[in-house]
């Protein structure tokens, strides 16, 4: 984003000195020194902002998909299970562009757990272990402690509970 307003500013100030040069022309200056003056100053200003704006685009495109897996990782972590087709929805993407996000995420070490793809769900690593009654802390079995919160006996970490996760 810094790049696209560093290149929207770069610009105006390159059309600033060429107006300016501009006028410098109209009023008898010579066309050599006038067009000396825009290619050592406007041009360069221009060009720069210009590299800056085309640049920036690739960027949002970048943190359009960094915001996405975000969400994605989000989603997954504080629900614990997580449809493919909620997270398609929540970040306006495709079955395949999620595919692909959590794919990335994997291989960036930031999500453990299982895809089944048949049933098209998500479930965290912390949300498998609750699901088979194991702390996700000490390892030892977990106990309902109320609507939607399980809790270790023997550690004290409480789990809560979204309605996707399940029980234990």
């Amino acid at each position: 984003m810094q790049s696209r307003i560093m290149g929207i500013v770069l610009i105006v100030v390159g059309a600033g000195v060429g107006i300016w040069l501009g006028s410098g022309l109209a009023s008898g200056k010579s066309v050599t020194g006038v067009t000396l003056g825009f290619v050592l100053f406007c041009l360069p200003f221009i060009a720069v902002g210009l590299y800056l704006l085309l640049r920036s685009k690739g960027e949002i495109k970048e943190q359009s998909r960094v915001d996405k897996e975000r969400t994605i990782l989000n989603s997954v972590m504080t629900r614990g299970r997580v449809g493919v087709a909620d997270l398609a929805i929540e970040t306006d993407s495709t079955r395949d562009e999620i595919r692909e996000y959590i794919y990335d995420l994997i291989g960036k070490d930031l999500f453990t757990g299982y895809v089944n793809w048949e049933k098209g769900e998500l479930v965290s690593a912390e949300a498998a272990n609750i699901k088979e009654g194991v702390c996700p802390n000490c390892g030892g079995a977990v106990e309902l402690a109320g609507k939607g919160l399980v809790k270790c006996p023997y550690c004290g970490t409480e789990t809560y509970l979204s309605k996707a996760t399940g029980g234990v």
